[in-house]
């Protein structure tokens, strides 16, 4: 994949696949993302597993992929690199925005926040933003009669 077919991927794909370690072993979580400026960043609750293991290492690795039923196609990016947890609320409402834009509606924050059953302190309280700064992207795509086509960013 070129460069530019790994953005378009990157910024159109709704779900993507958190790979961590943890002191049982690998640990990969499905969750939904943003990605922008070369980054990409989901929201998460401050406690938990994957939280846990986010702040002891912070280096992670994330996929997204897709494929017709048959395989016949299909296409997937692998980013490996190092996670930032974003706790600061100022910091986290742009990215918060942007994942707001991507699946729900087209409201600013703070109006998406006072839609009913909201709870605007509450909820930023528990959850942080965690950036995937990548220092290797890898994509590879499978056409019919063409095989793979692998390339590293």
């Amino acid at each position: 994949m070129t460069c530019e077919e790994v953005d378009q991927f990157l910024t159109c794909t709704r779900i993507g696949r958190l790979g961590i370690i943890t002191k049982e072993g690998p640990y990969i979580v499905p969750l939904g993302f943003a990605y922008s400026e070369g980054k990409v960043f989901f929201h998460t609750c401050c406690k938990g597993l994957k939280m846990e293991n986010l702040r002891k290492k912070g280096q992670v690795c994330f996929e997204v992929d897709e494929a017709l039923s048959d395989a016949t196609m299909s296409k997937s990016v692998i980013i490996f690199g190092t996670a930032e947890i974003i706790e600061d609320e100022q910091r986290m409402i742009p990215y918060l925005q942007k994942l707001i834009y991507k699946y729900r509606v087209s409201l600013e924050f703070e109006e998406y926040m006072r839609k009913p059953g909201r709870d605007r302190e509450s909820e930023l309280k528990a959850v942080r933003i965690c950036l995937i700064t990548p220092t290797k992207i890898t994509g590879r795509k499978l056409l019919p009669k063409e095989g793979l086509h692998p390339t590293s960013t």
